[in-house]
């Protein structure tokens, strides 16, 4: 069993999940993308319970809090394999053009993981999957019912393709793919409100074509 928490952050209103494995107490965050009061204080109270930082993909917006959460809790940095360039480079990320020029404060990315990996969260087992798209190397993370979607799909749309590595056709593959996997799935994406996978399938054209 999990709890999935979500705290908006930056500019770009970016979702930042906390996924708690309940019987363990072992704590993801997922983008932090920035920072707010309410997510500083449930950091400072759980730093300690925080073992992972997972990225859905580079841009700035889903990256910018990274070192400041890694240098509170020691947390490891996971991300999709392939996707570390960009990631890392502050043209690409977007962080050069809307942070500063310099880009972001530097980090380590610890794991790098493939298609269908896995890691353990406690007791929780935590699946990505390669959503490219939105950039190459976008992911989703499937963890007990829950698709983290990133900026793959939101709530009635999808992510935008024109950006670096963006690709239309691969992200309509991938939307497919998560379109074929049995079952619903409450879905979190990385801008805007919660929904259901069976919603998606009978109400986001994307997903109907």
């Amino acid at each position: 069993m999990i709890n999935i928490i979500r705290y908006t952050v930056g500019v770009l209103k970016t979702n930042c999940y906390l996924i708690e494995d309940l019987k363990t107490g072992k704590i993801a965050m997922v983008d932090p993308g920035g920072s707010s009061k309410d997510l500083n204080i449930k950091v400072e109270e759980c730093k300690n319970k925080i073992e992972y930082i997972l990225l859905t993909h580079g841009h700035f917006d889903h990256i910018k809090a990274v070192r400041k959460y890694k240098d509170i809790t020691g947390a490891k940095l996971v991300a999709y394999r392939g996707e570390e360039n960009l990631i890392l480079n502050p043209d690409l990320n977007l962080s050069a053009r809307y942070v500063s020029r310099r880009g972001l404060d530097k980090f380590k990315i610890d794991i790098l993981l493939s298609d269908l990996d896995t890691i353990m969260l406690g007791e929780t087992k935590i699946t990505l999957i390669h959503t490219p798209g939105h950039t190459a190397g976008s992911c989703c993370y499937i963890v007990d019912g829950n698709i983290i979607s990133g900026d793959t799909l939101f709530r009635g749309d999808i992510g935008r393709t024109d950006l670096a590595t963006g690709s239309q056709n691969d992200i309509l593959k991938s939307l497919k793919r998560l379109s074929n996997l049995e079952g619903d799935y409450r879905v979190f994406p990385g801008h805007g409100e919660e929904t259901t996978l069976n919603f998606e399938r009978c109400n986001n054209n994307y997903l109907k074509s």
